[in-house]
C-alpha cells in the first residue's frame, strides 16, 4: 500500500457551487457552456463573453448567469453604463425541470437500423451537458417573479459620466466602477479564507468598452494608447478578485473596437473567454448548411487553473440554437451532401487537363 496521501485545504462547501482541484467552481446557468469550458467558472476569475453584433445572444448568456445566482440564493453585482441594471433582472428565466423531450432523447439508445456492421458503434453526442447534475435548468419563456427578485441581495451600479478627472484613468467610469467592487468586495463573506456566513458574488459587467466606455479614452490620446483604460481596468479587476468568493462574467463589444490588437491583449487578464458569431445579417444565414443553427460558439481561451494543462474540450467546432425556451451549444455537425454533382468527374484519375500536354477521357481508346 502506498504512503502517498493527496494534501487539499479545507474548503468548506457553499450553496450552488462545486470542488475541482481544490477550486470552486459554479454554474453560469447553461449546462452545454458549463461542459465546453471544463465544468464551470471557477471563482475568483473573470469570463470574457465578446459579443455577437446585435448582442442578442450575449445578452441571453448573463441573463443565464443571473439567474442561476438568483436561484443558488448568491449574491449578485450588476453594472452597466447602457442600460438601467434594475430592468436586466425583469427579464431573468425561471428556473424548470429538464424538458421532457431532452430526456427522451437522452434515454433512446435503441439499435442503429443502417447496417449490422455499424450497431456496436456508440452514438455521436451532439448537445452537452444535458445529464449532469450541476446548475439549473431554466426556461426563456417565462421570467423570474419581482418578489423573489427583492429578496435576493443585489448591488446595482448604473454608471454615469461626469467631468472629474482621475489620473489613473482617461475614463472616470472605469475607476468608479472599480471602486464599488472593491467596496463590495471588503464583505467577509465574500473572502476565501472566510469560516463562516460564506457567499459567492456574482459580477455583471454589461457592454464593457462601449462607445460610452470609449468616448473618453481617446479625446486627446493617440492611437498607440487605445484601449489602455479597459485593459487597466481587467488587470485591476483581476487583482481585486485574488483570493475572494466572486466570478466576474463580462460581455464586451470587441466588433467595434478600432484596433484588433485590444481584444487579444484583454485576454491576458481573462481565465476563459468566448466569442459569439451570430449568422443574423450574413451570408451564413439564407445558407442551408447552417439551416438548424443560429450561430457559431468559438471558445477562444481557457486557462490552466490548479493543473498542468487546461481542459481540452470533445470538440471546438460548436454551434449554438436559441430555442422558445432555452439557450443549448451543441456539436456543430454538416447536413450530408444528398445532390450529385457534375463537378465530381474531376476525380477521375483518366482525366487530364489539356494544359498539361495530356488527353481528355474521351479519347482513350482500348
Amino acid at each position: 500500500m502506498s504512503s502517498f496521501h493527496k494534501t487539499s485545504l479545507s474548503r468548506s462547501s457553499i450553496n450552488g457551487t462545486k470542488l475541482k482541484n481544490n477550486l470552486s467552481y459554479i454554474s453560469s446557468g447553461i449546462p452545454s457552456l458549463d461542459f465546453v469550458i471544463g465544468g464551470g467558472l471557477p471563482c475568483s476569475g473573470i469570463f470574457l463573453v465578446e459579443e455577437d453584433i446585435l448582442g442578442s445572444y450575449s445578452r441571453v448568456l448573463t441573463k443565464y448567469f443571473l439567474a442561476e445566482g438568483v436561484v443558488c440564493k448568491q449574491d449578485l453585482f450588476i453594472a452597466s453604463a447602457d442600460e438601467i441594471p434594475e430592468e436586466i433582472v425583469k427579464e431573468l428565466p425561471q428556473a424548470c425541470t429538464l424538458p421532457s423531450d431532452d430526456k427522451v432523447s437522452n434515454e433512446s439508445n435503441g439499435e442503429m437500423k443502417i447496417a449490422w456492421r455499424y450497431e456496436g458503434l456508440g452514438q455521436v453526442e451532439s448537445s452537452f451537458g444535458s445529464n449532469t447534475n450541476f446548475g439549473h435548468h431554466f426556461d426563456l419563456s417565462r421570467h423570474i417573479d419581482i418578489d423573489t427578485i427583492n429578496k435576493c441581495n443585489i448591488t446595482y451600479c448604473y454608471l454615469t459620466q461626469n467631468v472629474n478627472k482621475i489620473e489613473s484613468f482617461n475614463n472616470d467610469l472605469y475607476h468608479t466602477l472599480l471602486l464599488k467592487i472593491k467596496k463590495t468586495l471588503l464583505k467577509e463573506e465574500y473572502r476565501n479564507n472566510s469560516k463562516n456566513n460564506k457567499n459567492i458574488l456574482r459580477i455583471s459587467i454589461q457592454s464593457l468598452g462601449s462607445p460610452i466606455w470609449m468616448s473618453m479614452d481617446c479625446d486627446d490620446e493617440s492611437r498607440s494608447t487605445y484601449g489602455q483604460d479597459l485593459i487597466k481596468f481587467l488587470y485591476c479587476l483581476r487583482i481585486l478578485l485574488r483570493n475572494t468568493n466572486a466570478v466576474a462574467f463580462i460581455t464586451i463589444p470587441s466588433h467595434l473596437f478600432d484596433d484588433d490588437r485590444t481584444m487579444k491583449r484583454l485576454l491576458y487578464s481573462a481565465d476563459n473567454a468566448v466569442r459569439i458569431e451570430s449568422f443574423a445579417g450574413s451570408s451564413k444565414e439564407t445558407n442551408p448548411v447552417y439551416s438548424e443553427y443560429h450561430g457559431l460558439f468559438h471558445i477562444t481561451k481557457l486557462s490552466a487553473i490548479y493543473s498542468l494543462m487546461p481542459f481540452v474540450p470533445p470538440s471546438l467546432d460548436l454551434a449554438f440554437k436559441l430555442r422558445r425556451k432555452k439557450f443549448v451549444i451543441e456539436k456543430l455537425h454538416l447536413p450530408p451532401e444528398l445532390q450529385e454533382s457534375s463537378e465530381r468527374e474531376q476525380d477521375d484519375i483518366t482525366a487530364v487537363p489539356k494544359t498539361c500536354g495530356g488527353f481528355k477521357k474521351k479519347d482513350i481508346d482500348f
